[in-house]
């Protein structure tokens, strides 16, 4: 009898050990997704700050233009492709917590909802006729980068007032930039 009693002690020990290392290792999903956004607003930030720094190259503005949104948006997406798979990845997995799993979903829905937003407005920029655009939304701003000479006070209020009117994000939330080659 006592010896079934300490295999069953050990049984539980042990499921007990798993599940705390199934928890650490959520945890570590949880701060490599953390992480992953913080680097993906760090490298857009160094991508805005360093290709903004005048160019000796013979490239034509269009072109630089053209390649920096290009390349922005490519970015952007393989990031969010990557941060979906991943939240669907732990809501997925049968090791995963009840929270962790409900964090991951509120993470995937907050990323639809931006890319949504993102496109709705860049297509109200396309409407526009602005050559040249990338939109991000973060939780508390929106971000929009505009390549146009003309940027002027009265085209940026408009597009301020479309995002007001068609979004939750406030004045103080918006952040919009001229891009110049």
């Amino acid at each position: 009898m006592s010896e079934k009693n300490q295999t069953q002690q050990t049984k539980n020990a042990n499921k007990k050990i798993r599940s705390k290392k199934n928890m650490a290792v959520n945890k570590k999903k949880i701060i490599i997704l953390c992480t992953m956004v913080v680097l993906l607003v760090a490298s857009g930030y160094l991508n805005y700050v360093l290709t903004n720094k005048p160019t000796v190259d013979a490239v034509s503005p269009d072109t630089a233009i053209t390649t920096y949104f290009a390349a922005a948006k490519a970015d952007r997406q393989t990031t969010r492709n990557e941060m979906i798979a991943y939240c669907e990845a732990v809501i997925a997995s049968p090791t995963s917590t009840a929270v962790a799993k409900a964090d991951a979903e509120t993470s995937r829905m907050q990323l639809i909802a931006g890319i949504e937003i993102e496109n709705s407005v860049e297509t109200f920029l396309f409407g526009k006729g602005y050559p040249a655009y990338i939109v991000s939304c973060m939780p508390n701003n929106i971000n929009v980068i505009i390549a146009d000479n003309g940027l002027d006070a009265a085209k940026v209020a408009i597009v301020k007032n479309f995002i007001i009117e068609n979004t939750s994000y406030v004045l103080n939330q918006i952040i919009i930039s001229r891009y110049t080659v």
